[in-house]
């Protein structure tokens, strides 16, 4: 019996080595903050999009400041030559405020009247112009929790722009982290 226990012990120590396996790698940890800390304090207080096609620059910013929301688009033109937009009417712009299913929360053109007569807008050559909107703090308490999008763009022309709504965390939370690995080689 001693016999048969020492051959088996012998046994499994020689094969042992064989079904192990070791390598040489390396590994490479990332780690990203999705949350802040601390007091009440903006997520993003500014969000910023833009667009270019050929010459034209197309800039949004919008910004939350003292329960007031700030939008601003600013249009460049980097060409040699004048950029022209005719328009329907008198109206050269416009920004709307959505939900998260694209609903219309609120739009600046709402009960506003302009020219009607066809008119043209131009932005002369390494030019820019910018069309600045303030909501007034009443109105965005009222939509704020459900705004999402703030789209803008210049009437009769083909391109508008969006970029969310500024967010704020919450106050004396945990921060939260997501880590992940890279693992290279054995």
């Amino acid at each position: 019996m001693y016999k048969f226990l020492l051959t088996l012990v012998v046994a499994i120590t020689i094969c042992v080595p064989s079904i192990a396996n070791a390598g040489f790698g390396t590994g490479i940890g990332i780690t990203f903050p999705v949350s802040g800390s601390g007091s009440s304090v903006p997520n993003t207080n500014c969000n910023y999009a833009a667009i270019q096609f050929d010459n034209i620059i197309q800039e949004l910013t919008v910004e939350k400041r003292n329960g007031t929301l700030f939008m601003e688009l600013k249009v460049t033109n980097s060409g040699d030559l004048p950029y022209s937009v005719s328009h329907r009417d008198g109206q050269l712009y416009d920004f709307v405020i959505t939900d998260k299913n694209g609903e219309k929360l609120w739009q600046w053109s709402d009960n506003m009247v302009f020219t009607q007569a066809l008119t043209s807008s131009s932005i002369d050559a390494h030019s820019f112009v910018v069309y600045k909107v303030e909501l007034d703090s009443k109105i965005f308490h009222k939509i704020k929790d459900s705004a999402i999008l703030v789209t803008a763009y210049m009437l009769d022309t083909s391109y508008k722009l969006s970029t969310k709504v500024p967010t704020w965390t919450a106050a004396n939370g945990t921060p939260i982290f997501i880590h992940g690995g890279i693992i290279l080689g054995n």
